[in-house]
């Protein structure tokens, strides 16, 4: 009778568990805490869900949207969904959207912040007070200073967008570190093709 009833009760966990879209095993969600609040993150539980937005859309003019490689420079590590989310939950450094305040309106990644990749392409007062809010200095030889630079991980729409590789190398140029840049390439529509959790900024900046 003892042994029916464990059965029973692990068979009824079990069959529970089938019914939940977990993002991997034992992990049905993610929490981020970003801005004084907290981010559900999540696989959409509807089990007939399907894009039906702008990134249901599979071909894309080009130029300017080719395929972006894999990396976008030797020592700048690629992201997949699960590393973002590690980098993210546990605040590893500053999560960037790099698009034009437009799409990042529409929506984005929970705890992204916007800093538009065109910020990065002019010598700008701008670009300057973004610069010094990472952590660079700008030295009295004229030159910028990175030891202090945060660690930064970009994105952007997808494989097909150029937006944050485009940030991420003029960021290169001007010395960035390598290695305290991460370029997350699949972006909103494989985050999105992956159901997970999206948010409305109600600020574009």
């Amino acid at each position: 009778m003892r042994l029916s009833y464990l059965t029973t009760l692990t068979l009824s966990t079990l069959i529970a568990n089938a019914n939940i879209v977990e993002i991997t095993e034992g992990m049905p969600y993610v929490n981020v805490e970003a801005n004084g609040k907290t981010y559900k993150i999540e696989r959409t539980q509807k089990k007939d869900s399907y894009l039906t937005n702008t990134f249901a859309l599979t071909s894309r003019p080009s130029p300017p949207f080719f395929i972006e490689p894999f990396t976008v420079s030797d020592g700048v590590e690629t992201f997949g969904e699960l590393e973002v989310l590690d980098f993210i939950s546990h605040k590893k450094g500053l999560f960037v959207d790099a698009r034009l305040e437009n799409w990042y309106a529409k929506s984005a990644i929970p705890s992204a912040v916007n800093i538009p990749f065109k910020t990065f392409l002019s010598d700008t007062p701008e670009r300057e007070e973004i610069l010094k809010s990472l952590g660079a200095e700008y030295t009295k030889k004229g030159e910028w200073n990175f030891t202090k630079a945060k660690t930064i991980l970009l994105y952007c729409n997808g494989a097909w967008c150029g937006q944050s590789p485009t940030a991420i190398n003029a960021l290169i140029e001007l010395g960035y570190p390598k290695s305290k840049m991460k370029y997350y390439r699949g972006g909103m529509q494989s985050w999105q093709l992956l159901g997970l959790t999206t948010i409305v900024p109600k600020e574009t900046k």
